[in-house]
């Protein structure tokens, strides 16, 4: 049949592993009878049993050390729900959830409620959207039972002790209602300085001292509720509420020896945030299959302001302010009705989504005088964008052979954007999309997907009005003609599953895009987000596991993941044919994990190196990146009290924050060089420890 191959491999693999501590279901008839059951073959069966030597702690651990297996978070961001992009099912379902994702949720279950996890490929299910090889974690409530994470950080130079980093959750049922209920709070610190070389076109050398710091913390608690209000009928129910504190400062003078006149130029940013999110769905049989209404409501109200002063000897004080308060909202209602027939699985789904972003953008500059800040006029940054999106799509998968299966969707969308304010206007976008998947299992142990889409973006509201970045004295004017990105996608993804060696999977794409989103010349002066007509961006990525214990290294393997893009454009400015922005041609990562057989001990290192690319403005050229060669090495112990502590020493090669940019008298290409930056800011060593257990 096919997914021996995996099953076997899963199965040789508990026979041999370590199977202290790790907790599993029992596998007795009722149990058995509970177990969901998938409609597609699973190309691969695995247990917790079978990632023993791990110590695993939750579900999302399980899926990590899944064997050339990479979690796909679907991009986000996106409006509406539309068709699943996740490679993550619980129980063969989507999360019907846009702030928090499935990898969210599988690090709150415990891997003692594991039944099992298959890997299947997408176009094999009956959910539209999903191709390659998907993870469907099959789980069953347990006793209730809570999971922690505790995760400081300390940096070796300027930033501070980051003490904030963790989650704590609970999972259990009551009254036949099954909860998961978490706290958790995102805290990220960093610290930077270095020089900063200006050289300007007649030879002067600027040298200058950067030293920048940030502070960010994003404490949420959310609420995941599932019921049965009658046989057959399911509810599920999420909440989601929380904040978000942002605090930037930036600071640049220049060095003492230089011979150009004393100067000392501060930014602050300082960024607040409430936002909540109310979603859930219900599922319930009618005819000769099951309906799901999905609904959704979200907020987000941001309040940023940043201010920048310069004080140079012998001149007044100069600078400027940009205020942004902004409320951004979104409801979502949505069908999907699924059915078998004539041995195909069928579903129709309909969308209606309805998106608003008010904004209010202020600009003033700084009156010596008064030592405080006065208004200007600052147009195209106060108004608002509404958009009505409907969508509607009609899939049907079956399979060719016993081997190939078949996935056709079909359908369009329809979406209104208003905008409110100095450029007022409404348009009507009609797009069709779908796609066509095949999954083919030529062999056992050796999958092959094919996905041919058509596909609709979607645009920032944002880029709709002007703003303003102080710090790297960037202006964007408003464009009220902006279009939806549309994309002609092909991807080509095969899976091979090499034993006890490991595996690995080659995915392939070619990506031919309209409408794609980039600066471009204002005409009068100026710059703004609008469209190119045509563009292009192909690549392949290949992430293998290599197991070392049929090498004689028991308990070790490698993990190597290699990443070549390849894009083009022609240039709206000087008209030559370049890459994306920041489009990285190539990237190789190396993460190697050696769990000492018949301990609780474990160790490890990562390495990564990254080709960069610039990205472009009108009359500027840049590369601004992180370290491009970097690593770091862990030690672990799985049982201190119980608990998982795992500590890292990361940017071992001491890699700093690049910035090269060349800004242009005018356009680029047409234009002589104004001055040259050259700036690196070392950012230190971080020290992690990062505490996992139950509770």
């Amino acid at each position: 049949m096919a997914g021996q191959a995996g099953i076997a491999h899963a199965q040789d693999t508990q026979d041999t592993q370590d199977t202290r501590g790790v907790d599993t279901l029992p596998r007795d008839a009722s149990v058995e009878e509970q177990m969901p059951q998938s409609r597609a073959v699973a190309r691969e069966v695995y247990t917790a049993a079978d990632f023993a030597r791990f110590a695993p702690r939750n579900a999302l651990d399980l899926i990590q050390q899944i064997p050339g297996f990479d979690v796909d978070q679907g991009g986000g961001g996106g409006r509406g729900f539309g068709q699943a992009s996740e490679n993550l099912l619980i129980n063969g379902e989507r999360v019907s959830s846009k702030s928090t994702s499935t990898a969210d949720l599988l690090a709150r279950i415990p891997v003692g409620n594991v039944v099992r996890v298959e890997v299947v490929d997408g176009a094999m299910l009956d959910i539209p959207g999903l191709s390659g090889r998907v993870a469907n974690i099959i789980v069953l409530q347990g006793a209730v039972s809570g999971q922690f994470r505790w995760r400081p950080e300390w940096n070796t130079l300027s930033a501070p002790a980051q003490w904030f980093e963790g989650e704590i959750s609970l999972t259990g049922s009551i009254g036949g209602v099954d909860y998961t209920l978490a706290l958790e709070n995102r805290d990220f610190a960093r610290g930077r300085i270095g020089p900063s070389i200006i050289t300007t076109a007649d030879g002067v050398v600027d040298a200058r001292i950067n030293e920048a710091s940030t502070l960010f913390n994003r404490p949420n608690i959310s609420g995941f509720f599932s019921f049965d209000i009658a046989p057959e009928v399911e509810v599920n129910l999420n909440l989601t509420g929380g904040i978000e504190i942002f605090d930037a400062e930036e600071q640049e003078f220049r060095e003492a020896s230089s011979p150009l006149p004393p100067f000392v130029e501060r930014f602050v940013t300082d960024s607040d945030e409430w936002y909540y999110e109310i979603g859930g769905d219900i599922t319930f049989p009618v005819g000769p299959g099951q309906l799901k209404v999905i609904a959704l409501e979200s907020f987000d109200h941001r309040d940023r302001i940043t201010n920048s002063l310069l004080d140079t000897a012998g001149l007044p004080t100069s600078g400027s302010q940009f205020i942004r308060v902004a409320d951004q909202g979104e409801r979502i209602g949505r069908g999907e009705y699924s059915w078998g027939m004539w041995g195909a699985d069928f579903q129709v789904s309909a969308e209606a989504a309805f998106n608003r972003l008010d904004q209010d953008g202020r600009l003033f500059d700084y009156d010596p005088a008064a030592a405080s800040f006065a208004e200007v006029e600052f147009p195209g940054g106060a108004g608002g964008v509404r958009e009505d999106r409907y969508e509607a799509l009609l899939s049907v998968g079956f399979p060719l052979t016993d081997n190939l299966s078949i996935q056709l969707v079909g359908g369009a969308e329809y979406s209104q954007i208003s905008q409110t304010g100095a450029n007022a206007r409404s348009r009507i976008f009609r797009r069709p999309k779908g796609s066509i998947g095949l999954a083919w299992t030529p062999t056992d142990g050796l999958d092959v997907n094919f996905e041919l889409a058509r596909t609709v973006g979607q645009l920032s509201f944002g880029d709709f009005l002007a703003s303003v970045d102080l710090s790297e004295e960037q202006a964007n004017a408003g464009n009220s003609d902006l279009r939806p990105q549309q994309n002609w996608d092909i991807k080509l993804e095969i899976a091979k599953n090499f034993g006890e060696f490991g595996s690995a999977t080659l995915a392939l794409f070619d990506e031919q895009i309209e409408d794609l989103v980039l600066i471009l010349p204002v005409a009068g002066g100026g710059e703004a987000r609008g469209n190119i007509e045509a563009a292009r961006r192909t690549g392949a990525n290949l992430l293998g596991t290599l197991q070392l214990a049929p090498l004689g290294v028991e308990g070790a393997q490698l993990e190597v993941s290699v990443r070549w893009e390849q894009s083009q454009l022609i240039d709206p400015v000087t008209l030559a044919e370049r890459r994306f922005d920041g489009n990285d041609p190539f990237e190789i990562s190396l993460d190697f994990r050696h769990d000492i057989p018949r301990t609780d001990w474990a160790y490890g290192w990562n390495f990564q190196d990254t080709e960069r690319a610039p990205s472009f403005r009108v009359e500027q050229e840049s590369f601004e990146y992180g370290p491009s060669t970097s690593g770091s090495f862990f030690v672990e112990h799985k049982d201190v009290l119980g608990a998982t502590a795992n500590l890292q020493l990361g940017n071992i090669f001491n890699g700093p924050d690049t910035l090269l940019r060349t800004v242009y008298d005018g356009p680029r290409g047409s234009s002589p060089v104004l001055f040259t930056e050259n700036r690196r800011r070392d950012r230190g060593q971080t020290i992690t420890l990062t505490l996992t257990g139950s509770f």
